[in-house]
């Protein structure tokens, strides 16, 4: 809001301490957050590993403490710790990889958005955190042993992405060199989509064809239409260095 001091995130980890310390008591951390071989009960969260998870901003809430909040160079950081370490694990389904992952990346945009960050830094952090997501949700591929990730919320998280991006484009500051190859994606995601189906995820253009796959249909479509620039291993991505 205007007139309004935003604060400047000063946490150095991937998640905040008191976040971990919560989660480890409530059992709430994902399998992917836990030390290998970690035998304690409760599970005990690896500062290497945790990466903090989003949490939908509570009307009436206090404002995050900046000890809450990633500046973007550790955001920056988290994204690429996703890329590299979570988005090819071989031990387990990619549907479980594309919704953790999806999940931890809204997180950062939260964060980055929390903070008022714009220009040059926060593009870079929006491009590298949607090249992983969309590496993610496109290699769930085209067929049907997609487990239980859920397309509708999938979905919302693209566009919720491409809008981040596009919005910190559009305040023109600073050199964009990649702006676009990433509203070349946007069109290709995009593509045959009415704008009332991708205000609601996609879904309701397709809903009337009463087929379980209809939900689906533009991840199906893009990874079709897989460009180079979107790579199959999301580590080897040009946007996360």
């Amino acid at each position: 809001m205007p007139g309004c001091e935003l604060p400047v995130g000063t946490c150095p980890d991937m998640c905040p301490a008191a976040e971990r310390a919560e989660r480890e008591k409530e059992r709430r951390l994902h399998r992917f957050e836990v030390a290998p071989g970690c035998r304690s009960d409760p599970p005990r969260a690896d500062p290497r590993r945790a990466v903090k998870e989003y949490q939908r901003p509570a009307a009436g809430k206090a404002r995050p403490l900046p000890s809450q909040l990633r500046p973007p160079r550790v955001l920056l950081a988290t994204v690429r710790y996703l890329a590299g370490e979570v988005a090819e694990r071989a031990d387990a389904s990619r549907a479980e990889v594309a919704s953790f992952v999806a999940d931890r990346l809204r997180a950062v945009r939260l964060d980055l958005a929390l903070q008022g960050a714009d220009g040059v830094e926060a593009a870079a952090v929006l491009e590298a955190a949607l090249a992983v997501l969309l590496a993610v949700v496109a290699r769930l591929g085209p067929d049907g042993t997609r487990g239980p990730a859920d397309p509708v919320l999938l979905q919302a998280q693209v566009q919720e992405g491409f809008g981040s991006l596009r919005r910190c484009y559009a305040q023109g500051a600073g050199s964009r060199p990649r702006q676009a190859a990433f509203q070349g994606l946007f069109l290709l995601y995009n593509l045959g989509e009415s704008e009332s189906g991708r205000q609601d995820g996609g879904v309701r253009g397709c809903g009337s064809t009463g087929t379980v796959e209809a939900p689906w249909r533009p991840f199906t479509r893009f990874y079709s239409c897989l460009m180079p620039c979107v790579p199959a291993r999301p580590c080897a991505g040009p946007w996360l260095w």
